[in-house]
């Protein structure tokens, strides 16, 4: 291997690992201030709950707002006892009856209604500042960074001494392992300290409140309400599970939540001592707690696995012996791999944000709530036309030069999105990106076929399957994590940023020019329109087949139709209407692709050796309509993690029934034609089936836009079961074949 073979592989290397632990360091950073200030938040309004349960307390009473006296000693320890909150104001209609500060300070006002017996009385206004948490996260977090810059030079300074295929693979494992072990770490000590520190906020503002007794040695005795207030601080707090507040060693004031057990209370205990050695002890619920940290660590754990897809597609070049020719068959194939997953990535990011998106710039621009799913549709349109025009240019062209033009467009559609939220740069952008994308598609595709051999074919088949569901898996965890940080705007940057790096990665691919004997047209054009003819004649010699009919009507297009419509439009847009967050919406699609790659691994070979693909089409029909059932109820529950946890369950369900018929109905649909048939039938029912694509989420969306979101999935989940009725017991392969024979003579 030359000199600047090795160097090109030990800089890919660093670049490569340098991105994916910054990826890792970034996305926890984003979690954890996410994280920190949400508990931050939490603990100022249950501060502000009890001030406004003590305010509403007398406001019932009859007394007016302005004549309540101890505004200043009810409301100032709240922003005594934690530095986010910068400014307090308590109005009531213009009048301002209390100021914390009257510096003015930017930051994110929360207002909290104050009632009483008959209407509003006014309100208390907290204005927040994320800088304080944002200094401590950084700081933190800037360890890490440091611990990146020693991690990539042990990795220079391992594949330096040996610069060994296997070497690559080891030291890549085991730093990016390093890295996101040390991110959960931090992680975890940071959240038990936002956790802390909200127990020292309250605990400080429990000893403002009762600093009578505990400072000025008031006999506890003379002091009611005591064991009330503490009631209404866990009443606010539902992870607290009992506040007990000692003076010289003698319990003065006890509340526990009596909902919960407290036997593993004494698991998570804190105390805060004062100056006079006075104590407020507070225990909280560790399975709370546990929860919320297995929350955060379920979103690390997402993204790892999908930075694993993207790493270890990579690293696969890396870990190759040098061989006496360069761009080997094994060689191309392993470039091919990542090329194909980033490009299936791209577009995946945008999966949990790009519905709401297209719906909110349709309904901005005076277009009804029906109108987002054509828009939405228009990719799928692009990427169906393109595919017979770019098929034949494949046959006689470059296909390095039909590959760098599609992640050019779809890098293009990416970043005129960023630039304008015009409807028309929208609609145009989508179509444009369609259409990159399945240039992509078939160019790869020519590069599988011309560089896979009879030892390796059935894997570089798979690429294409695998690629798909892991760019998609990828993607959505990734779009999901990096929505809040980076925006949905940002999103669409970071989909272009990265077209622009495949197309730098596809300058590393050798040329391909078909080797038979294809004549270059005369005419772009009549070429196209020989071959569209061409694909008529096919397409309707395979229709009057019955079993290919039934196969496509009663099986494939409704399948895709379902992935358009409802994974990819439906689900994130019913799930962003309710409120649930960009990491949950990611999430849930992530089970749907895990579910298919896995089932399809383990399919395919099954209904290769032992055969079946018909009673394997008809079981994918029936579990179907049971994810469509269990989907349409779980999206109309009121409550968002029933809703995610139901729809998760189903989208499970539907991953199962694609991976039973995603591979099997192309074997359906060969098994009824003669060997010489095989690949025209096969290519003919993979351009049908794009119909599929394009109308389901026009379909899905005129249904749930028309009827209740559980009825429109009652009735598609009818259809399914229906459909899969009549697959199952219509027909036979003999029948078929004579049918076949009739058609062909």
């Amino acid at each position: 291997m030359s000199n600047l073979s090795k160097n090109s592989r030990v800089f890919f290397g660093i670049l490569l690992l340098g991105l994916s632990l910054f990826l890792v360091v970034f996305v926890g950073y984003a979690q954890t201030l996410k994280s920190y200030q949400h508990q931050t938040r939490e603990a100022i309004l249950a501060q502000a709950e009890v001030a406004k349960l003590n305010i509403e307390q007398i406001l019932s009473s009859g007394v007016p707002l302005h004549d309540i006296a101890g505004l200043q000693a009810l409301l100032s320890p709240i922003a005594d006892t934690d530095p986010s909150v910068v400014d307090l104001r308590l109005t009531s209609g213009e009048t301002e009856l209390y100021r914390y500060t009257n510096t003015v300070i930017e930051g994110n006002l929360i207002t909290i209604p104050l009632n009483n017996k008959f209407s509003r009385a006014g309100s208390l206004d907290i204005l927040l500042s994320d800088a304080p948490i944002k200094e401590k996260v950084d700081a933190s977090f800037l360890t890490l960074l440091w611990a990146m810059v020693i991690l990539l030079s042990l990795f220079i300074w391992s594949v330096t001494l040996n610069q060994s295929g296997s070497r690559y693979l080891k030291s890549f494992s085991v730093i990016f392992l390093t890295m996101t072990m040390l991110v959960v770490i931090l992680v975890t000590v940071l959240l038990k300290q936002s956790l802390e520190n909200k127990a020292d906020s309250m605990a400080n503002l429990i000893g403002h409140r009762l600093a009578p007794v505990l400072q000025a040695d008031i006999d506890p005795s003379l002091v009611g309400g005591m064991d009330q207030m503490l009631a209404d601080f866990i009443r606010s707090n539902k992870e607290v599970a009992s506040l007990s507040v000692f003076v010289d060693e003698q319990v003065i004031a006890r509340s526990e939540d009596n909902q919960h057990s407290q036997v593993l209370s004494q698991l998570a205990e804190y105390e805060s001592e004062d100056e006079k050695g006075n104590v407020i002890h507070i225990a909280f619920h560790p399975e709370v707690l546990l929860g919320q940290l297995l929350k955060v660590l379920k979103s690390f754990a997402i993204l790892f696995g999908g930075c694993a897809f993207v790493c270890f597609a990579f690293v696969k070049l890396l870990s190759k012996e040098a061989t006496a020719e360069s761009q080997s068959n094994d060689d191309v194939l392993d470039k091919i791999k990542p090329l194909l997953l980033m490009t299936v990535l791209m577009e995946a990011l945008m999966a949990p944000i790009l519905p709401q998106f297209i719906e909110q710039v349709a309904l901005g621009a005076g277009y009804s709530d029906a109108s987002a799913s054509v828009f939405f549709s228009l990719y799928f349109l692009g990427f169906t036309l393109t595919l017979l025009p770019a098929s034949k240019v494949a046959e006689y062209a470059d296909n390095r030069r039909v590959l760098l033009g599609g992640i050019c467009l779809a890098a293009l559609g990416s970043l005129a999105i960023f630039a304008s939220d015009h409807i028309a740069v929208l609609l145009s952008a989508r179509f444009i990106s369609g259409v990159g994308q399945a240039a992509v598609f078939i160019a790869v595709q020519q590069y599988i076929l011309s560089y896979s051999n009879q030892r390796n074919k059935t894997q570089a088949t798979g690429i294409i399957v695998f690629c798909f569901n892991a760019g998609f898996i990828a993607g959505a965890a990734f779009g999901a994590l990096l929505a809040d940080m980076l925006g949905v705007h940002g999103i669409f940057a970071l989909s272009a940023a990265i077209g622009f790096g495949m197309f730098l990665f596809a300058q590393w691919l050798p040329a391909l020019v078909s080797t038979s004997n294809v004549q270059r047209p005369d005419s772009k054009t009549a070429m196209v329109k020989n071959a569209a003819k061409e694909l008529a004649r096919d397409s309707a010699r395979y229709l009057r087949q019955a079993s290919f009919l039934r196969t496509l009507l009663l099986v494939g297009i409704p399948a895709k139709m379902l992935l358009t419509g409802v994974v990819f439009f439906a689900v994130p847009l019913l799930m962003a209407d309710q409120g649930i967050s960009k990491e949950s919406v990611g999430q849930v699609l992530m089970t749907y692709a895990i579910v298919v790659l896995f089932v399809n691994g383990k399919v395919t070979p099954m209904i290769d050796k032992k055969g079946g693909a018909k009673l394997s089409l008809g079981v994918g029909s029936f579990v179907t309509a049971s994810a469509l059932l269990l989907l349409g109820w779980g999206l109309e529950q009121e409550a968002m993690s029933l809703t995610v946890l139901v729809t998760t369950l189903a989208m499970m369900l539907l991953g199962l029934s694609h991976g039973l018929i995603n591979a099997p109905v192309v074997t359906q649909i060969v098994s009824s034609v003669p060997t010489a048939e095989e690949a025209k039938a096969a290519a003919t029912y993979r351009f049908l089936e794009r119909f599929g694509h394009v109308t389901g989420a026009m379909l899905i969306g005129f249904m749930i836009t028309s009827f209740s979101v559980s009825l429109s999935f009652t009735l598609l989940a009818g259809f399914f079961i229906l459909a899969g009725i009549v697959f199952f017991l219509t027909g036979s392969a003999r029948a078929d074949s004579e049918t076949m024979s009739e058609v062909q003579s």
